[in-house]
């Protein structure tokens, strides 16, 4: 300790002495030397070891960032043609630097009238998807992913997939731009196999996406679009094509509406049983979002 802290202490240790033990009267207390010495030595060893520790420093950037998200949304149609779906989805991401997280899992249920007047469930379908990124550079990026879903407007009982591949992604004009390439592995298995001649079996196909985002009115207002193609390897004829198209408003911090179109399309799904190969639905949802 620096000798003008330790003549502060001691004038202020002297002065608690001579105001609370001294006799009226009294002269100032005199310390002999050695003991003035051995004293405060004990009484400034708790401080110096306080202000000598290291201090540790958390660095906020090799925290990770999450954020995650839950949405509720629905839509009708009477009329003519009675519909009603209601569509629900969790979705997270987590950024560690080197690896980046993400997870969704969604589900819809609808229902419909047929030509009698009775109301039949029409749209019954979830999905679980996850994909890590590696960071092999500020623009591209190696990634695995995996989905498994299940469709009963599409017949499909259980389908899953698994691979990796690249994506490019990059700003350009104030929208955040993505193009995505991969190899998959993937198995269909019809929802009533016994009624059609269709071989389970694992398949090879190739994956091709294209993503972007554009912020308005100082990021209050956000358009999104995701469109994806997966042709089998050996017949491009067998495919799937999905694309998400969606305007969000921010209505708070957390809290915001979303008015989306939803459009699949399935070459094998009229062999499976299903009325048509395509399916759309447009949703207005509510959009909550943690960090």
């Amino acid at each position: 300790m620096s000798d003008l802290v330790e003549h502060c202490l001691e004038c202020r240790v002297v002065k608690i002495f001579q105001k609370n033990l001294s006799l009226p009267n009294q002269k100032m207390l005199i310390w002999p030397t050695p003991f003035k010495a051995i004293f405060f030595t004990l009484l400034a060893g708790p401080i110096l070891a306080q202000s000598d520790s290291p201090t540790v420093i958390v660095d906020a950037n090799s925290l990770p960032i999450w954020e995650a998200k839950g949405e509720l949304g629905a839509s009708a149609f009477f009329g003519n043609t009675s519909q009603f779906a209601v569509t629900t989805a969790l979705s997270g991401e987590a950024d560690t630097g080197l690896l980046n997280l993400t997870g969704r899992a969604a589900f819809a249920y609808g229902e419909s009238a047929n030509k009698q007047g009775e109301t039949v469930m029409s749209k019954r379908a979830w999905e679980i998807t996850s994909d890590v990124d590696f960071e092999a550079g500020s623009a591209f990026k190696g990634f695995l992913l995996g989905k498994i879903e299940s469709a009963y407007e599409k017949k499909i009982d259980l389908r899953y997939n698994m691979g990796a591949g690249g994506k490019y992604e990059r700003e350009f004009q104030g929208m955040e731009t993505e193009f995505s390439f991969a190899l998959l592995a993937e198995k269909t298995i019809p929802l009533e196999e016994e009624l059609f001649l269709i071989e389970r079996k694992m398949v090879g196909k190739w994956s091709a996406g294209f993503a972007f985002a554009k912020e308005l009115r100082d990021g209050r207002l956000t358009i999104e679009s995701d469109i994806s193609m997966e042709p089998e390897l050996k017949r491009f004829s067998s495919l799937t094509l999905s694309s998400r198209q969606s305007v969000s408003l921010q209505l708070s911090q957390s809290i915001a509406i979303q008015f989306s179109f939803v459009d699949s399309y399935d070459s094998g799904a009229q062999a499976r049983g299903a009325r048509s190969n395509n399916d759309g639905q447009i949703f207005f949802s509510l959009v909550s979002t943690c960090q």
